[in-house]
């Protein structure tokens, strides 16, 4: 990801389980290139889409706490 994602805990969490974005993607059901878009805050997420996407990380974390932003490289 290369820092570029804004949701910090998303990115732990797609470290610890050794993937990366395309895994997720392939993962929660969400294009590859949409996916990345997202991630980087470049468009916008839906609840389905978090939703998916914290299923597939399987992480037990609630959707506020695992889609906390971050801007200019520090914790919302």
């Amino acid at each position: 990801m290369r820092g570029e994602c804004v949701y910090l805990q998303v990115m732990v969490q797609m470290y610890l389980k050794g993937w990366d974005s395309r895994t997720l993607a392939e993962k929660a059901g969400i294009s590859y290139p949409s996916l990345r878009r997202k991630l980087r805050g470049a468009s916008p997420m839906n609840l389905e889409e978090a939703r998916q996407i914290q299923q597939a990380l399987q992480c037990g974390m609630n959707l506020d706490t695992l889609f906390a932003r971050r801007e200019d490289g520090h914790d919302a």
